[in-house]
């Protein structure tokens, strides 16, 4: 239980509660003061400002093992009376005092704790504790791809405690879902993937007292890297067999948008017209439908315009991703929208580069679906398959 009265002046009593049986005085002092006190498990907390020097008598419930005064071991400034009550010394200007049933809790810096790759340890986290409160801070270097973050803690945490706050570069994550980690051990994931790209910073905060470090260890499973789309020469949309797909005519959208269509309004427009506003919603998706005329295998192109550095896309086809890359395109930045200049959209290949395998494609109807991941938008102009 914890109770936080609010902070108020006092000359004789400062907090009572009144229940049937009894009226219980929970801080009182013979100066005037303000203060705040918060009960939990085994603990107590006491902050107060005094204009002068005075005494101050606290319930605790419990003769204290331990006792802190602004973060420091104390072992004077305060004294048991009666009946779980002490007298403890207030200061003129502000003191935080805690006091314990229990083991003493950490203060300060306390024990590192790994930060790893792909099970591979990267760094150390460097941690600090405070009156209720844990932080831990890192730096590690990740190239640019989505991952799976798990916190791997060093002995089962009570239900009680509250749940950990961890910073990833500008991402926050305070939700987590208990799982059996790769590794065999108890731990706590985020419940969805996060991308991460060069120097990022780790802050993991968690809110509680603790007599010994919380944390075994990071976990940063790497579950789609980057594939990285090479600008190419156009292909020859007039080849035989030649599939077109108009970027303005998507059969579906969701999760985000709406995407606008342009006619006329951006330069050499391939079918007079193609699309912008594609993102920056994390999860917008345009999806669409073609017909092949004969089982066999495509090679899929796009061409693009984004004035962003890059902007990254995943490609389901059907509903799968078509081989493992798939899951993070990353479309080159073109120096400009192509509103203007024809020379801003460029051509890229999707399926059927070197290092990536062509579509496979049965004779009739298909879905191709192109989904945001990250915050970057991208024009999309056409797109086209071609037999291999």
């Amino acid at each position: 239980m914890r109770h936080s009265p609010p902070a108020a002046p006092l000359l004789l009593l400062l907090i009572a509660a009144v229940c049937p049986a009894q009226t219980r005085t929970y801080v009182a002092s013979d100066s005037p003061i303000t203060c705040c006190v918060s009960y939990a498990d085994e603990a107590v907390t006491l902050q107060v400002q005094a204009r002068e020097a005075c005494d101050v008598r606290l319930w605790t419930g419990f003769r204290p093992r331990w006792a802190f005064r602004d973060g420091e071991k104390a072992a004077e400034g305060w004294r048991p009376l009666e009946d779980g009550i002490l007298s403890v010394q207030a200061p003129a200007g502000q003191v935080l005092w805690e006091f314990g049933l229990g083991d003493w809790p950490l203060r300060g810096s306390g024990p590192p704790f790994a930060v790893k790759v792909d099970q591979k340890h990267r760094t150390l986290a460097a941690t600090s504790f405070w009156p209720r409160r844990m932080e831990a801070r890192a730096a590690v270097k990740l190239p640019l791809g989505l991952y799976q973050v798990t916190l791997i803690p060093a002995y089962p945490i009570p239900n009680s405690t509250p749940a950990p706050e961890l910073r990833l570069g500008g991402l926050e994550v305070t939700e987590w879902e208990a799982v059996l980690a790769a590794n065999g051990r108890p731990g706590l994931r985020a419940p969805a993937d996060v991308l991460l790209d060069g120097e990022v910073g780790l802050q993991l905060t968690w809110e509680d007292t603790f007599i010994r470090s919380p944390m075994r260890e990071v976990l940063l499973d790497t579950i789609a890297s980057a594939t990285p789309l090479a600008k190419i020469e156009p292909p020859g949309l007039d080849a035989p067999g030649a599939i077109l797909v108009e970027a303005e005519a998507f059969a579906r959208e969701g999760d985000g948008g709406p995407v606008q269509v342009s006619r006329g309004e951006h330069a050499d427009q391939h079918g007079g017209a193609s699309i912008y506003g594609f993102g920056p919603g994390r999860a917008h998706w345009l999806e669409w439908e073609f017909q092949t005329p004969q089982a066999g295998k495509y090679a899929l192109y796009a061409r693009t315009a984004t004035q962003e550095p890059f902007s990254l896309r995943s490609l389901t086809v059907d509903r799968k991703p078509p081989f493992p890359g798939a899951a993070l395109l990353q479309f080159p930045g073109t120096g400009g929208w192509a509103r203007e200049d024809p020379a801003q959209w460029v051509w890229t290949v999707l399926a059927g580069a070197e290092d990536r395998p062509p579509l496979e494609l049965k004779a009739g109807r298909h879905r191709l679906r192109l989904t945001t991941v990250g915050d970057r938008h991208v024009n999309v102009d056409l797109m086209a398959l071609l037999p291999r």
